[in-house]
């Protein structure tokens, strides 16, 4: 019979040993990442652009994997120019070559892949009842195939507008996404790897610009008006790079103890967020009746 390694072990110790051999927070925080390769899919602009920079500042050399090449290149001038190692690769995450070849490149260029994060994805604003099934097919292969066979050829090497129900299909694919995470999670688990997934909200990106302009046209003034109205309802990240601190940590010993676990980092996007201070026993905040005090 196996000998259990904790029979020995004397309970009032533990407390002391447990701050044995410990990272320092610089260590876990700032050179968590030190000489780690990553590949990065969607990163010339948005998202992905930001956890770039985030994972090269704590020492990691990236790969940039976009399907344009111009956005690509210019975001490869950038980060080299602060002094960073970091790559391009045009990648089209909808196509499974693609994928592979991606992670190909990244182990071709830093000799391993410690790192992959799935940051590419479209979105569009067609209701329900008149989502294009070609609109539908390149949203579900960016943002759900996409991920999902990053993720796989790295294993073999080593939320829509307040106040209108569109989105369904997008909605979908990141559900799945999730899902999806849980059952990598669980079969990569034995290998020791990690996987984790990030649910970002609303950010201001490159895409709020240019994605759904088309389908948005087609509903005339009332929906403009709609969103105009209610466009402040939802938290909006003003800056993706408070997102890509999330996925940073993801990717630093921080999370060693997280396993298919998604972490919704949406300034509060899905919480019914009070606005007003009411309170009768505070100064200061909007009381409730006299008569009721």
């Amino acid at each position: 019979m196996q000998e259990n390694p904790l029979s020995n072990l004397n309970p009032d110790d533990l407390t002391a040993m447990s701050l044995q051999g410990l990272e320092t927070l610089e260590q876990v925080f700032c050179k968590g990442l030190a000489k780690k390769a990553a590949l990065v899919t969607g990163d010339a602009t948005g998202l992905g652009f930001n956890v770039v920079n985030r994972l090269c500042e704590a020492g990691s050399s990236v790969v940039i994997a976009s399907r344009n090449a111009e956005r690509g290149e210019k975001a490869v001038d950038i980060f080299k120019s602060k002094g960073y190692d970091v790559s391009f690769v045009r990648t089209d995450v909808r196509n499974v070559k693609d994928c592979y070849d991606a992670v190909d490149y990244t182990v071709k260029t830093y000799g391993k892949i410690d790192i992959a994060v799935a940051a590419a994805a479209e979105w569009d604003n067609y209701a329900f009842l008149d989502v294009p099934e070609k609109v539908f097919d390149c949203i579900m292969d960016t943002d759900c195939k996409g991920a999902y066979f990053i993720a796989q050829a790295a294993a073999h090497m080593g939320e829509g507008p307040s106040h209108l129900g569109f989105n369904t299909y997008y909605q979908a694919a990141k559900a799945g996404v999730v899902a999806m995470t849980k059952g990598i999670a669980g079969e990569l688990k034995q290998y020791g790897i990690d996987v984790n997934c990030i649910a970002p909200g609303g950010m201001l990106t490159h895409g709020v610009f240019v994605e759904g302009t088309q389908a948005a046209s087609l509903y005339g003034e009332e929906y403009t008006k709609i969103m105009q109205e209610h466009s402040s309802d939802s938290p909006l990240s003003l800056n993706p790079d408070q997102v890509a601190l999330a996925v940073y940590a993801l990717c630093t010993p921080m999370s060693r103890f997280m396993c298919g676990e998604t972490v919704n980092v949406n300034g509060g996007a899905m919480m019914n967020l009070q606005e007003k201070p009411f309170s009768f026993t505070i100064d200061g905040c909007i009381p409730g009746p006299e008569k009721d005090r």
